[in-house]
C-alpha cells in the first residue's frame, strides 16, 4: 500500500531539492502556512513558493555552487519530517547547512502547514564559513 503522507512529503522535498517550484507548489494547499523559526509567518502557497525561490536565487548569487538534498520520514498519521542538507561551495571550500521542516498534510493530501526548525549551531556555522571565506552576510 502506498503511504500517501510520505509520498506527498517526498514529492515536495524532491521538488525543492531540484528547484522545480511548480511541482513543489502542486503539493501545497492554497491556504498553507509556513512558520519560520525566527517568528516569520508566510501565508498562502504562492507566497511560500516565492519565499523558497527568492532564498534560492539569493544563495546562487552568493555562492559558487549549491547542492540541495533531503531525507523524509513519517512522524504521525498526517505529518512528516523533512531533513534538508544544503551544501554550499565558495572557491574550493564546501559547507553543509542542515535544517528540518515539519509538514502537516490535510485530508486532500496537500500540505497545510510547514514549520521550519533551524538546528542548533547551523546558522552560526554558516556565518563562520562566510566570514572565513569573505562572503558578505545575507542578513
Amino acid at each position: 500500500m502506498v503511504d500517501k503522507i510520505l509520498e506527498t512529503a517526498r514529492r515536495f522535498a524532491a521538488a525543492l531539492d531540484t528547484g522545480d517550484y511548480a511541482a513543489a507548489r502542486a503539493e501545497l494547499a492554497d491556504h498553507c502556512v509556513y512558520l519560520i523559526s525566527d517568528a516569520t509567518t508566510v501565508i498562502g502557497a504562492d507566497a511560500i513558493i516565492a519565499s523558497f525561490q527568492t532564498k534560492d536565487e539569493a544563495g546562487r548569487q552568493r555562492y559558487d555552487e549549491i547542492d540541495y538534498g533531503s531525507h523524509v520520514e513519517r512522524t504521525g498519521p498526517a505529518s512528516a519530517l523533512v531533513h534538508f542538507t544544503d551544501r554550499v561551495r565558495h572557491g574550493r571550500a564546501w559547507h553543509e547547512y542542515r535544517c528540518r521542516q515539519y509538514l502537516q498534510i490535510g485530508e486532500r493530501g496537500l500540505i497545510e502547514s510547514i514549520l521550519l526548525e533551524e538546528l542548533p549551531g547551523e546558522r552560526e556555522g554558516l556565518r563562520k564559513f562566510e566570514q572565513d571565506h569573505g562572503i558578505p552576510s545575507a542578513e
